[in-house]
């Protein structure tokens, strides 16, 4: 035992402050969250957005947790905007608790081996589910369970009792068949529901002066765990573990004497009773665990700050920078009141910029952290159209995925809601004449009562909405017959093209420079939209 405890303190600091490699089944981990999503009337990021801003892979980043539940905790945490900041305070309180305290930390993590299987990601179904298999008649299977028993041990007093026992060992039987198929998925659930009320307990025992909430109130509620542990008793046996002798002889007597039915009825009665209270159990142990996650994370990357939130909507920041990308190049922005258009070439960094932005909003509404030296923005819900494919199956082309994206994000402007706007490469799929009328339009609508980042290389629309937006750009370096990307932001306009000095880098032939840059040229002088840029 002695030696376990030290192989497990072991692997807990081998693997503070690092990402964990491992198989996360991302079905079952999300599951506690779309149990939550129905009850939620407060915004939570949606999966388009999720998506589009790659946050499966910032949850992998994150994920340092021990048990299941903890994983399925953070993984709402970070779809859920907390409007309440004292409650975002008190979240990141924890967390920086748990960062400093190793010793308390670990003694946390100690008692959540219990929950790593797979079996720990069906408590939430437990917790959460209203609609459980139950029935107020269950005390009857008591009966049948007694009178198979009492028959079999009077057949020696009167033979007719055999026959009696068959017809009811049959009944048994009949019974076990029905019921068995209407609850044996939640066998698991009630298994892991055992460990997470053991972990439970034995959290609640350790000593600290510091002010930690779940672990006072695993402390309050330490007699009901107790008591729950007991009334679960026989459903919790690990039947795996148990010899084949063994495990046939439980079988049999399961099928016949309907222990499984009676204890599950049993159980469920109890949980549904005390259901709340689970649930709070469950999420105090579950937040323990993500919070220990986000230390450890925290701990790993080069610095973080916490937002300030302004009802201005004025959006600052210094040194922001991405999560997923190694040596990310950080950028800083000043006094945003407007909506803001970025113009700049291909892999310039025109759409991790704004995929940066949408990340940290919503870092900063749910967990009270930004990658950055410091952020000061106002509370918006983060919506983005940023992929958007074909969609074959239904036969929609590029250009109509995309109108019904943009469709929903005016709707959207419509409500009491304030959102942050992402849109990658405007209506990028149709004819330049029309693309310019359309996104103008859209742009002008959205940003009325919203604030809207969009990429472009249609530097058109500069002026065309130099009123309404913000101008900003990203550009190449061209240095000694190299190119390059720096990666920074620049305020203002796009005032140069590079695209044929590019050309003319990777060594096109003469004519086609000559005569792409002679087209430039023409093309200038007849668009009074353009005739400002320098080639």
């Amino acid at each position: 035992m002695f030696s376990l405890k030290k192989k497990r303190i072991a692997y807990l600091r081998s693997i503070w402050c690092k990402s964990i490699d491992k198989h996360r089944n991302l079905d079952l981990i999300s599951s506690y969250h779309n149990l939550l999503a129905s009850e939620e009337t407060e915004p939570i990021v949606d999966e388009k957005t999720w998506t589009d801003l790659d946050y499966n892979s910032i949850f992998t980043k994150m994920d340092r947790n021990i048990s299941g539940i903890g994983q399925q905790y953070l993984y709402h945490l970070l779809h859920k905007y907390e409007r309440d900041e004292n409650l975002l305070k008190k979240r990141f309180g924890l967390i920086s608790i748990l960062k400093g305290n190793q010793e308390l930390r670990e003694k946390i993590q100690l008692n959540l081996f219990g929950l790593t299987g797979v079996s720990s990601y069906f408590v939430g179904y437990l917790v959460l589910g209203k609609t459980l298999p139950n029935t107020k008649y269950y005390p009857l299977f008591y009966l049948c369970s007694l009178l198979s028993v009492a028959c079999l041990l009077l057949i020696p007093f009167n033979g007719i009792f055999l026959f009696v026992a068959l017809a009811v060992l049959l009944t048994n039987l009949t019974l076990n068949k029905i019921f068995s198929k209407k609850i044996y998925e939640y066998f698991t659930g009630f298994s892991s529901l055992n460990a997470l009320i053991v972990s439970a307990i034995s959290i609640s025992k350790i000593k600290t002066d510091l002010p930690i909430e779940e672990i006072d109130f695993l402390k309050k509620k330490r007699n009901l765990l107790t008591s729950l542990k007991k009334k679960l008793g026989y459903l919790v046996i690990d039947k795996e573990s148990l010899n084949e002798l063994a495990l046939s002889f439980i079988e049999y007597l399961n099928m016949f004497l309907l222990f499984d039915i009676i204890a599950y009825y049993r159980s469920v009665n109890t949980l549904l009773k005390n259901q709340n209270d689970i649930r709070e159990v469950f999420e105090s142990v579950a937040n323990l665990d993500a919070a220990i996650s986000v230390a450890s994370y925290l701990e790993e990357i080069p610095f973080y700050s916490n937002p300030i939130f302004n009802s201005l909507d004025k959006i600052s920041f210094h040194n922001l920078y991405h999560p997923l990308i190694r040596d990310a190049v950080p950028n800083t922005v000043e006094s945003i009141m407007n909506s803001v258009l970025i113009t700049g070439s291909n892999m310039s960094g025109k759409t991790t910029f704004i995929k940066t932005i949408g990340i940290n909003f919503i870092l900063s509404q749910s967990l009270y952290f930004s990658l950055s030296k410091e952020i000061y923005i106002p509370k918006l819900v983060v919506k983005s159209a940023i992929r958007r494919n074909e969609d074959l199956e239904e036969g929609k082309s590029y250009f109509f995925v995309e109108i019904e994206s943009l469709n929903d994000f005016i709707k959207l402007s419509e409500e009491k809601n304030k959102y942050l706007f992402l849109i990658d490469e405007i209506f990028r799929g149709t004819n330049t004449i029309e693309r310019l009328a359309s996104s103008t339009a859209v742009l002008k609508y959205l940003d009325m009562n919203n604030t809207v980042f969009v990429t472009t290389h249609d530097i058109e629309l500069q002026d065309l909405l130099e009123n309404n937006f913000k101008m900003f750009h990203f550009s190449e370096q061209v240095e000694n017959g190299k190119f390059f990307f720096n990666y920074k932001i620049k305020e203002g306009p796009c005032s140069s093209g590079n695209a044929i000095k590019l050309l003319e880098i990777m060594k096109y032939p003469g004519s086609i420079i000559a005569e792409a840059n002679s087209i430039v040229k023409e093309l200038l002088l007849n668009d009074p939209l353009v005739n400002k840029v320098k080639i």
